[in-house]
C-alpha cells in the first residue's frame, strides 16, 4: 500500500488533499516515533500510529532535542504517482526541507538515522557544489 510519512511539517493539509486523489495514505508521525524504525512506523506497529502497545517503545524525545527539518517520506508508491507527488509539491510550493523513498535497506534505520544520513547527504552536495 502506498504511503507517505509526514515529520515535522507544520502544515500537512496540502500533501493530504494530494494524497487523497491518489488513494495514497499519509501518517503523521510525531516526536515520539523519532526512535521508531520505519518498517514499524509505515506497518502500525507501534503506539502512536495503530492505537495498540507494542513490545518496542521508544525513549521519549524531547522538542529540544528534534531537528528543525521538516521530512516526507514515500514509502511504496508507484513511479507515476512519485513523479505526480513530487511536480504537485513543488507546483503548489509546499515547503519540504528533506524527501526520501523507503527502501529494504532505509526501512530498518530509525527516523533519527535517516535524518541524520539526509543531514550528510545534503552537507555532501552543499561541500561538492562550493568546490565546483
Amino acid at each position: 500500500m502506498e504511503k507517505l510519512i509526514c515529520f515535522q511539517i507544520e502544515n500537512t493539509r496540502e500533501i493530504e488533499r494530494l494524497a487523497s486523489n491518489m488513494k495514497i495514505r499519509v501518517i503523521k508521525a510525531d516526536a515520539s516515533m523519532y526512535n521508531e524504525m520505519l518498517d514499524n512506523i509505515v506497518n502500525g506497529k507501534i503506539s502512536s500510529v495503530n492505537g495498540s502497545f507494542s513490545t518496542s517503545i521508544s525513549p521519549a524525545v524531547t522538542d529540544n532535542k528534534l531537528p528543525a527539518d521538516s521530512i516526507l517520506i514515500f514509502c511504496d508508491l508507484s513511479e507515476k504517482h512519485l513523479t505526480r507527488m513530487l511536480f504537485e509539491l513543488k507546483s503548489r510550493k509546499v515547503q519540504i526541507d528533506l524527501k526520501a523513498i523507503l527502501t529494504p535497506t532505509n526501512r530498518r534505520w530509525t527516523l533519527r538515522h535517516l535524518h541524520d544520513e539526509l543531514e550528510r547527504e545534503r552537507s555532501s552536495i552543499f561541500i561538492n557544489n562550493k568546490i565546483q
